[in-house]
């Protein structure tokens, strides 16, 4: 009997899986947006059908929800932080900004808890899978459609109602503005407004009809989602502002009823919500049944308009293909073939860049380092062609490009997201966002401008930020920092006690500060004045005989996979974007 005790205990301690319980916390960001309702109920759904069909693997959910606005994410925060001390076996994030799990990604990873986020990314950290929609696709289909609806000889006039924390609104935005470049379409951005919800929607919408009280003077209005889209929408309906046409994403049948009675809306790129939710879930039983997970994984959308809206099954149904999905996709690009010869008779390829560190660091007159600079000789390299680096201002780089000085030119993409003359291509080469520098121990959370009432702020642009918006009682508390130096002295007035905090590019404070080895100040990644991946821009009609975006699609694929990214990446204290993409 001893013996036969013993080797039942011998196969359990060999068979760890039998029977076992997981424990996964779960991160939702909002239970009033129905989109993320209905990702939060295929998720759940799918863990109940593995429940009932496994006798092995149990996973047990532990909920939270943030909320809406600032306290949601500072809400966020705290849950996290809670429950660490209860030792999750894993976690899923829904995050309400780029940058309010990023601390707790980190120590996840530290302590090797497996993290998946779903629906927007987590700044600096290594997710075991990040699930979201293919968003620049839903805002390419949106863009392509309103083109169509359009007589080519006119401007279109646009208001832009976004909110540029979250990836997912971003690569809409972009995917929106990239379909119209690519139909050679003229338009002009009105104003752009802040929302994502229902209520800020009500807020926008009656600002827009404040701005814009003339029948005629808007064309079109993008929403970035359904949450505010759909108040807007019917308020403007309700206005009698009949005139305008509605672009939106997310698929809310309210959205969708709009498009089949023809009230404002015309087209809606549709999430899969639930398949999110269900692709989070199998992602995760998948690592816990030791299969195969990947990475990142993009949901399609579907672009609902009056004549698509009988092939789309819903936020709860699976994604389909269709002949009017199909006809809006992204026409796929040729690799350039140019035999040795031409491309030794090709000039040097001139690609304006600003000159900060850790992007482009000047060593001497003319000589370069930075991660930008390594890639784009590496890529030089390889190709047996030239490339020049020149170096201009942030404000200098447009004009450069068109007026043919420069080639390319490299820059956060907020710089010409809204222009019509400007179309960014090829893989993105970085991400850019707000850093706030401090002084360990004191408990500061930036997540808004509310965040920094009554503190003595230094902030800079350092060529990657948009405008730090502050009011006219906080400036007369804040010193703005200019120059190529202005890291340096950010950092000295942290140290000399001058000011609270200080605000600048994460990356350039990081690449700076490690430098200095100040390893008594603490940098905080935000998500204050946005988030922007840096972008290889061209002017279409300043046609260069070979595509340098092609070039460097494939470097890029190829680095990443034999780890000469992160080589180049290690050397600037930098960490790869590669599940933002």
């Amino acid at each position: 009997m001893r013996f036969l005790r013993l080797c039942i205990v011998l196969i359990l301690i060999a068979s760890p899986a039998w029977g076992r319980t997981i424990k996964v916390h779960v991160f939702y960001w909002n239970d009033k947006i129905e989109a993320q309702v209905a990702m939060r109920a295929g998720l759940e759904q799918e863990f109940e059908k593995h429940n009932a069909s496994s006798s092995e693997l149990k996973i047990e959910l532990v909920p939270y929800v943030a909320g809406d606005g600032r306290e949601g994410i500072l809400n966020q925060i705290n849950q996290l932080e809670e429950a660490f001390p209860k030792k999750p076996d894993a976690m899923i994030i829904q995050p309400p900004d780029l940058a309010t799990a990023s601390k707790a990604l980190q120590e996840a990873n530290a302590a090797k808890i497996p993290v998946f986020s779903f629906d927007q990314y987590i700044l600096l950290g290594n997710l075991t899978s990040y699930i979201t929609s293919d968003n620049y696709q839903a805002g390419w289909d949106n863009g392509i459609y309103i083109a169509s609806l359009i007589p080519k000889e006119q401007e279109i006039k646009i208001v832009l109602v976004e909110y540029l924390r979250v990836s997912a609104v971003i690569n809409r935005v972009d995917g929106f503005f990239d379909a119209l470049r690519s139909k050679g379409r003229k338009f002009t951005v009105l104003k752009r407004y802040e929302a994502i919800t229902p209520d800020s929607g009500k807020v926008a919408a009656q600002e827009i009809l404040r701005d814009f009280p003339q029948k005629k003077s808007v064309d079109v209005i993008f929403t970035v989602n359904d949450g505010a889209g759909i108040t807007i929408a019917d308020t403007l309906w309700s206005k009698g502002r009949k005139e305008v046409l509605h672009a939106t994403v997310d698929g809310d049948p309210k959205a969708i009823e709009n498009i089949r009675r023809k009230r404002l809306t015309v087209i809606d790129s549709s999430q899969y919500c639930a398949e999110i939710g269900r692709e989070t879930a199998r992602q995760v039983i998948n690592h816990f049944e030791e299969k195969a997970v990947n990475a990142r994984v993009l949901i399609p959308t579907y672009p609902v308009t009056i004549k698509s809206l009988s092939g789309f099954n819903g936020w709860l149904g699976t994604p389909t293909v269709s002949i009017h999905a199909s006809d809006f996709r992204m026409p796929s690009s040729e690799t350039p073939s140019l035999n040795s010869k031409e491309r030794e008779r090709l000039p040097a390829i001139k690609i304006g860049i600003a000159p900060y560190c850790p992007y482009l660091c000047e060593k001497g007159p003319k000589r370069w380092t930075g991660y930008l600079n390594d890639i784009l000789t590496s890529v030089a390299k390889e190709n047996d062609i030239k490339i020049q680096i020149v170096s201009l201002t942030d404000t200098e780089l447009p004009k450069a490009l068109m007026a043919k000085t420069v080639d390319y030119i490299i820059l956060p993409s907020y710089l010409v997201r809204y222009e019509p003359n400007f179309q960014a291509v090829g893989p993105k080469l970085g991400i850019s966002f707000t850093g706030a520098l401090f002084t360990p121990g004191v408990r500061i959370r930036v997540v808004d401008q509310d965040s920094l009432t009554d503190m003595r702020i230094a902030f800079a642009r350092l060529g990657q930020e948009t405008e730090l918006k502050l009011n006219p009682a906080e400036f007369k508390k804040s010193t703005k920092i200019e120059g190529h130096d202005v890291a340096d002295r950010m950092i000295k007035t942290i140290i000399e006690r001058r000011v609270d905090l200080a605000l600048g590019d994460y990356n350039v404070l990081r690449y700076t500060l490690l430098r200095r080895q100040h390893l008594n100040l603490e940098l905080q990644p935000t998500s204050l004045t946005g988030f922007n991946s840096l972008s290889l821009v061209i002017v279409p009609e300043n046609k260069y005989p070979l595509e340098l975006q092609d070039l460097l699609n494939t470097w890029m694929e190829k680095a990443r996979s034999n780890g000469q990214l992160e080589q180049i990446l290690r050397k600037y204290n930098l960490l790869d974007w590669k599940y933002y993409r």
